[in-house]
């Protein structure tokens, strides 16, 4: 009778086995379902990443234009007339 109840057992752990692997069972839609997590929390997490990449670039063009501003404002002066400056303005006296 062990050979007979090890077989039972086998073939009922088959028989368990195959209906569980079926596209209508409740394992195949817990894994679709975890499948479907997985995908759209790493679409979420390239996203964010996009974003912060993104953000990044804004950042770093604002700060070089900052800085070209900064740079090149002594040239932007220069290119401005100079107006005559008299000697009040730079406090001198009139002799």
């Amino acid at each position: 009778m062990g050979l007979w109840d090890k077989l039972r057992q086998a073939s009922d752990y088959l028989r368990k086995k195959r209906l569980s692997l079926g596209p209508d069972s409740y394992f195949q839609y817990k894994r679709e379902r975890k499948r479907e997590r997985k995908h759209a929390r790493e679409h979420a997490e390239s996203s964010a990443q996009r974003e912060r990449n993104d953000a990044d670039r804004v950042q770093v063009k604002a700060n070089r234009e900052r800085g070209y501003d900064k740079r090149y404002a002594r040239e932007r002066e220069g290119d401005r007339p100079q107006r005559p400056t008299t000697p009040e303005e730079h406090g001198k006296p009139d002799r």
